[in-house]
């Protein structure tokens, strides 16, 4: 018997007891009677919306026929050239690292100690290359967003662990996200910049608009709202990280300071929204898990 039914087996028996507490007993024992039928039809309800918000989070696939297996030396070919392809594209990060955006494919290869004619051997073309290198990138910054994903705690908290998350991966790796920018890769693509971007830019219209809407604001000022909060993040942290940007006094601004201005302004844009809705939330208040947020659709394998 599924745990539902047996939900429902109590609360029918209870209904019975509940019938025959009317006849023979007292009102304070139908009152008792009643309180646990409520109680087994509650949590029955709030098992079966928790399943339900699972079943529409898991990850689904169209169906594919099977082609056939890879046999012998062609099955030890496709995974040997599968590895050699991620030991590239990991000597091709370090290499970006120490070097910077602009390094070479010689410079690659030299990591490596292969030929650049061996390492082609590997990828249809030098694009074949950037975009493999590009899509290792953008995992990452996907890893590293997982307060983002899965978020916890206050507005505040929320706010400053996204935040906080991105500019230190980006404090720590210019490089990579220099390159990133400088081989953003195709719109359509959910593993280039732009896709990463706009599954953070959707993500977020989910968790506004899923705790504006709990507070009476319409959901339709939550895509705005993410893709305010996304620009600027994007455009301040843009500015910091370009060497040449100092601050207005001429010094350089740590990590901390924007990351503690930047959750300040996020949390301002969104106390204005509330505000002109006429309502106030206490940005240290902790705030009730969302039923059926969940991360933009292949972060998980990532």
């Amino acid at each position: 018997m599924s745990v539902i039914g047996s939900y429902e087996c109590r609360a029918e028996a209870l209904s019975r007891r509940s019938a025959t507490a009317s006849r023979s007993r007292g009102s304070a024992v139908r009152s008792r009677v009643v309180e646990e039928v409520t109680f087994v039809w509650y949590a029955a309800y709030h098992l079966l919306a928790r399943l339900v918000a699972e079943m529409a989070a898991a990850p689904r696939s169209e169906p594919t026929l099977p082609g056939p297996p890879l046999r012998g030396q062609a099955a030890r070919w496709a995974g040997q050239r599968e590895r050699r392809r991620a030991e590239f594209v990991e000597a091709a990060l370090r290499v970006i690292a120490e070097q910077g955006p602009g390094v070479s494919v010689e410079d690659i290869a030299a990591r490596v100690g292969v030929a650049r004619t061996r390492l082609y051997r590997h990828f249809a073309d030098r694009a074949d290359l950037e975009r493999a290198i590009t899509a290792r990138v953008a995992r990452l910054v996907v890893a590293e967003l997982d307060a983002l994903w899965h978020p916890q705690g206050s507005a505040r908290q929320m706010i400053a662990s996204a935040i906080g998350a991105y500019v230190g991966w980006l404090d720590r790796n210019r490089s990579l996200h220099a390159y990133l920018l400088g081989h953003p890769g195709a719109t359509d693509d959910p593993q280039s910049y732009p896709g990463v971007r706009r599954a953070v830019a959707e993500h977020l219209t989910g968790l506004f608009g899923g705790y504006l809407s709990l507070l009476g604001v319409e959901r339709a000022v939550a895509a705005d709202l993410a893709h305010a909060v996304v620009g600027m993040i994007e455009s301040v942290v843009g500015r910091w990280i370009n060497a040449d940007a100092p601050s207005v006094d001429g010094t350089s601004e740590s990590a901390e300071v924007v990351i503690a201005r930047l959750v300040a302004w996020t949390w301002a844009l969104l106390a204005d929204v509330l505000g002109a809705a006429g309502l106030h939330l206490d940005p240290d208040l902790p705030l009730p898990p969302l039923v059926g947020l969940v991360p933009p659709t292949g972060t998980g394998e990532w």
